[in-house]
């Protein structure tokens, strides 16, 4: 019997993306116990947490999706600073805190009614994934004073040979309140949790804003051998261009090399949270459950990787936008934030998405073309979403199945 996994990448708003592609691969009409129903874990970080929390809460995802398209419930979690030393600072130099941290977590508790105020540990014990045990919830933060990762839990993940594991003393909330709070050009102070003495940053410091790879090692810890493992990794799109080359000038389809400064590698430090390179995780995840052996086709992989790549096309003029787009509409979306709160930026979100999901624009793989930039052609994986859905049927009908080493 095969062990689901489904993976959550953080991104803020962006994570809306993840919410649509659950609904073309379960139904308009699934609730958040539907999917769950069909894995045996699901790993979160950001705002894959908050799509998780969607899930456990029960709601039809087209209420999930809310959480991200509907623009009193975006600017509840992204609540404007009031501390004025913040305000000056993101004015003068385009850096700084903007968002309060204090108000996010009593919103995150108004999209959650009926769970959000409910401890972690246990939460899903009423919902069975594939192999008729409670599926596991992870979740992944910072600890911000003792520097280390810290994984909010459901259960108990350990043994003799990996500690002890423990289950999450905090809220479903809390947890995700924990892992959303992306610091310095973010929200303007660690997470506070009521009965918790630490504090917290966004599981994206840890290095696992894609957690496909913790996800993996959960599940070993688990007790899964890594070659029975499906699993499903979301994201939240990620601009991927080619390098202008050195001496010459950037155009909308290619990434400038900027010149090192202060407030230049603050800036890329400020948001290298997001850039944690997916491919990389995904990769390793890959790897450690086998590789391609013993797969069917048309799946190539235990590990389905859907996520928008924000990427030109090659034509023989150089490069161009994805099918019907226009060059300037391209480089507007290279240029929007996770912190996407404006109505007109979520119509460019989804309709990027929409053309992702129609097999217009590409798909992230596994591990991309690594001798010329070409996002239709990688070297692992599937360039096109229907690719990446036709696998994980396959994979998904095939998990009941001895697996094959």
């Amino acid at each position: 019997m095969a062990f689901q996994i489904l993976s959550l990448d953080g991104g803020g708003t962006w994570a809306l993306i993840e919410v649509r592609a659950l609904m073309n691969l379960y139904g308009d009409t699934a609730t958040g116990h539907d999917v769950l129903k069909h894995f045996d874990l699901v790993a979160a970080n950001s705002g894959g947490s908050l799509v998780l929390a969607g899930l456990v809460e029960n709601l039809p995802l087209s209420e999930i999706l809310t959480y991200f398209q509907d623009e009193n419930k975006r600017r509840s979690i992204f609540s404007p600073t009031t501390k004025v030393g913040d305000e000056i600072l993101e004015a003068a130099t385009q850096m700084g805190p903007k968002y309060s941290a204090d108000a996010k977590l009593p919103a995150i508790e108004g999209l959650l009614p009926a769970t959000g105020t409910k401890k972690l540990d246990g939460i899903a014990n009423a919902t069975l994934g594939p192999n008729k045990m409670p599926t596991h919830l992870l979740i992944v933060g910072f600890d911000y004073d003792s520097n280390r990762a810290v994984f909010f839990r459901s259960a108990p993940a350990g043994g003799p040979s990996w500690g002890a594991g423990e289950p999450a003393s905090v809220t479903l909330a809390e947890a995700v309140h924990a892992s959303t709070n992306a610091p310095v050009n973010f929200f303007d102070g660690p997470a506070l949790l009521p009965l918790d003495v630490d504090r917290y940053w966004d599981g994206g410091i840890t290095g696992c804003n894609n957690p496909s790879l913790v996800a993996v090692v959960e599940a070993i810890a688990l007790g899964q051998q890594p070659q029975s493992m499906h699993l499903l990794s979301l994201g939240t799109a990620s601009v991927s261009l080619p390098l202008a080359a050195p001496g010459t000038a950037s155009s909308p389809f290619t990434a400038s090399r900027a010149t090192s400064t202060l407030l230049v590698d603050l800036q890329k430090l400020a948001t290298a949270i997001l850039d944690d390179p997916p491919d990389a995780a995904t990769f390793i995840a890959h790897a450690i459950t086998g590789g391609s052996a013993g797969v069917d086709p048309p799946a190539i992989s235990r590990v389905v990787r859907m996520s928008p790549l924000i990427s030109p096309t090659p034509c023989a003029s150089g490069w161009k936008p994805p099918e019907g787009m226009s060059a300037a509409a391209f480089q507007y979306m290279c240029g929007i934030g996770m912190d996407a709160l404006l109505n007109f930026d979520i119509t460019y979100i989804n309709n990027y998405c929409t053309a992702w999901l129609e097999d217009y624009a590409p798909n992230q793989p596994i591990r991309p073309n690594g001798i010329n930039f070409d996002p239709w052609t990688p070297e692992l994986g599937y360039p096109k979403f229907s690719e990446a859905k036709a696998a994980w049927q396959q994979l998904s009908a095939n998990a009941t199945a001895t697996p094959k080493v």
